[in-house]
């Protein structure tokens, strides 16, 4: 009724006046808080200048003309009231699309921060640090992302767009400072099961456990939805203290498919790229403020897998790290941006814990401590094959209750010895099989970084190969995990080139630099 009031004012005001003395002279179209000078082709002397409303626009007059100030969002009219002579300029005050400051941070660690870590973390930085109106857009384009060594910084120029309903579009470069704190590398203490249930059959609490100052955890979540409906899965780190805290933060997060397999393999895939290198995001929780890991919605029977180290790097209060499935009736608004990102936390920043974020949970049993594996092999060219069984000897539960069959988001270091003692050179190969099922697997051979496609039960795939000079010895470094979807125990041989038993070996060799 107010807005209402106020236009009848205006067009009083403007009907009033006899029709001939009335001149239009265009219009200004300003931002909030922009100023702009006014040039008019007339001498305003004695001349009256006043805003149809001072609280949206401010007008004054200067010697070549006039001086528009927005000041909030609104429109209206200058009116320049000279002798018998009236004229009138239109004027409309828009906010921009969004406030950018002056300078925007970014913080990463890793020996190196790889290249997507880095440009992640400068996209979760833009959207914390920018405030954007209502239903804001951004788009944003930046090149040359270099990795970056701990302690060492750069800044990245980004260009960024940025629009929203009934606002002025935001543009430019803005200049991000990139800091690499350094971080001393450190395996995680423990790894956290959340597997258990599997298969979400209703809304529940799936894992909860506590992470205390300094210490880290590798995560990993494995879940189908059972239902009939569209269901949410939402893992969150909290913060229900009074101070602020700090997490190293490597995620490998999968969209939901109908595949176990894809989603495993994709999860371990952006995962391990980022951990071998210990590359990681830091993030700040103010006091009593939640983090997303991951929240994803499920169609009837689709898949979510993921894998996150989360590591304490900042302050003294315990964290609070818990996975949950809802309704997708039961999910506030505030969630809607986070369904369709793997980095979800950047969608939305740091968000106010609510009661319901701390509902009813339980504790997980599910606690492995030093979720890592070494292992010997060998082979002599002329000797029986080197087999290692990946996934079968499963690590102790912390409670010693239980183990982990399997072995899923385990690493295993193999240290392999391959020797030639014939007097004629050899040729020698590292092959792949998935013995108990369908199954992919990741791994990083020596500098060498293979992923495999999807392989049948008793399929193969060659994964490495070397050619042994007579009495030539070399020593390999493996390193994989057994993948969450995928089925293990697998097999991981050495042996000579083709004396395998499948005659149609996935050859991915032939992709090697």
């Amino acid at each position: 009724m107010g807005f209402l009031r106020k236009s009848l004012v205006l067009i009083l005001a403007a009907v009033s006046l006899p029709a001939s003395s009335l001149a239009y002279m265009g219009a200004i179209h300003l931002g909030v808080g922009d100023s702009s000078p006014v040039g008019l082709s007339m001498d305003l002397g004695e001349s009256k200048v006043t805003s149809s409303d001072p609280l949206i626009l401010e007008v004054t007059k200067t010697g070549s003309g006039l001086l528009a100030r927005g000041l909030r969002p609104g429109a209206g009219f200058i009116t320049i009231h000279s002798k018998s002579k009236v004229q009138q300029i239109d004027f409309s005050v828009k906010p921009y699309a969004a406030i950018i400051p002056a300078q925007i941070t970014a913080t990463v660690s890793g020996k190196p921060a790889i290249p997507g870590t880095i440009s992640g973390s400068i996209e979760g930085s833009l959207k914390r640090q920018i405030r954007f109106a209502p239903l804001a857009k951004m788009s944003l384009t930046f090149l040359n992302v270099p990795s970056l060594g701990p302690g060492m910084s750069t800044n990245i120029p980004v260009k960024v767009s940025i629009s929203a309903p009934g606002t002025i579009l935001r543009s430019g470069t803005v200049t991000v400072r990139v800091n690499n704190v350094g971080l001393m590398p450190k395996n995680e203490d423990a790894l956290w099961y959340c597997n258990d249930p599997e298969r979400i059959t209703k809304k529940e609490n799936l894992f909860a456990q506590e992470l205390d100052p300094e210490k880290s955890a590798r995560l990993l979540y494995h879940h189908i939805n059972d239902t009939s409906r569209t269901m949410v899965v939402r893992t969150l780190i909290i913060n229900n203290s009074d101070d602020e805290v700090r997490v190293c933060l490597t995620p490998g997060d999968s969209a939901p498919t109908m595949d176990p397999v894809s989603a495993g393999l994709r999860a371990a895939d952006v995962f391990l790229r980022a951990w071998i290198s210990d590359s990681g995001e830091v993030i700040t929780l103010p006091p009593h403020t939640c983090i997303p890991i991951s929240c994803r919605k499920l169609k009837p029977k689709a898949v979510i897998s993921g894998l996150c180290s989360i590591r304490h790097v900042g302050g003294n209060s315990k964290l609070l790290v818990r996975t949950d499935a809802f309704d997708l009736m039961d999910m506030e608004p505030r969630w809607n941006l986070t369904y369709n990102s793997s980095t979800p936390w950047r969608e939305v920043g740091a968000l106010a814990v609510r009661t319901w974020d701390n509902s009813e949970y339980m504790i997980s049993e599910h606690v492995y401590p030093s979720p890592y594996r070494a292992e010997t092999a060998s082979f002599s060219v002329g000797g029986r094959f080197s087999v290692t069984r990946l996934g079968q000897k499963s690590i102790l539960r912390q409670d010693s209750a239980g183990r982990l069959d399997g072995n899923f988001g385990v690493v295993y270091d193999i240290a392999a010895t391959i020797t030639n003692p014939q007097p004629v050179g050899a040729d020698i190969e590292l092959a792949f099989e998935p013995s108990a099922g369908y199954s992919g697997g990741i791994f990083f051979v020596d500098d060498r970084y293979v992923i495999t496609p999807k392989i049948l039960p008793k399929s193969e795939a060659r994964i490495a190969k070397y050619h042994l000079a007579p009495g030539e010895t070399r020593k390999l470094k493996i390193m994989t995990m057994p993948l969450s979807g995928s089925s293990y125990p697998a097999t991981l041989f050495i042996r000579m080139v083709g004396s395998g038993s499948s005659s149609d070996i996935i050859d991915l060799t032939k992709n090697k630099p």
